[in-house]
């Protein structure tokens, strides 16, 4: 006979929200990782979720073994607040590529606020998980979104990013704002080749071309390689429906969840 504790998800995730931390640690992990997962998808509310994770003391397994879109969710809670990277290097490179297909892409363009706010929580994490993640980012759609942001100051500034002898504090390197610096330094630190090789596409160097005529067409290939890879995910999970097609039939802007219904009637 099975050992396994009857539980029932719901139930189960009120229980442990309503302990101290330390009872509820106790007793989401007497569970195995099955039930656990079943309790933390159970609980609708993103923040609470979060604190389910946090009943563990590594909560990689049951971060990487959720629905993407679940853990995206309780990411979305955090954006801006600097608290995600405690979640974040949870993440496997296979999820954070299909949260930034998810995240940062509004109607078929690339929406430069919400990857600003990703940029700024990934720069509080590890120099390590931050490389490891610049590594499945597109260079083409941080050109994109840091293009009218950044420019190059001198004669000099060309050369000097063609010899690697460039950082985000040179004089060469002027930035409309501290979001846009903190980020170049972000990327400088993690990895100063991928920063090299961020400013050679942002001011098309060794090319003959206008660097943002070239990056637009960058972003536009970097649209079309998201789609695909979106409808190879969507095939593997056989949906064989489009975002355009769901935009079209659904407005979901006008969707009430019943759970919003009824708060909405209690009042």
């Amino acid at each position: 006979m099975s050992n396994r504790k009857l539980v029932i998800p719901q139930s189960e995730a009120k229980k442990l929200l309503s302990l101290p931390t330390r009872k509820a640690e106790q007793l989401f992990q007497s569970y195995d990782k099955e039930q656990q997962l079943e309790i933390i998808r159970s609980t609708r509310n993103p923040k609470q979720r979060e604190e389910l994770y946090y009943l563990v003391e590594d909560c990689t397994e049951l971060i990487q073994d959720s629905p993407t879109e679940d853990v995206l969710q309780v990411l979305d809670t955090l954006l801006g607040t600097g608290l995600a990277c405690g979640l974040l290097p949870c993440l496997s490179n296979e999820q954070f590529e299909e949260i930034m297909d998810i995240a940062v892409w509004r109607d078929g363009k690339l929406d430069e606020r919400t990857l600003s706010l990703w940029l700024f929580e990934l720069s509080e994490c590890e120099r390590d998980d931050l490389s490891r993640f610049l590594q499945q980012l597109d260079i083409r759609i941080l050109a994109g979104l840091l293009k009218n942001r950044v420019k190059l100051k001198g004669a000099l500034s060309a050369m000097m990013i063609e010899e690697g002898i460039i950082d985000p504090k040179s004089s060469s390197i002027e930035c409309k704002d501290d979001q846009a610096r903190a980020i170049l330094n972000a990327i400088w630190e993690a990895d100063d080749d991928l920063f090299i090789q961020l400013l050679r596409e942002m001011f098309s160097i060794d090319k003959e071309t206008d660097a943002e005529e070239d990056i637009d067409k960058a972003l536009e290939k970097a649209k079309d390689d998201r789609t695909e890879r979106v409808k190879a995910r969507d095939k593997e999970a056989g949906i064989n429906i489009t975002e355009a097609e769901i935009q079209e039939k659904v407005d979901l802007d006008s969707l009430e969840l019943a759970e919003d219904s009824g708060k909405d009637a209690d009042k």
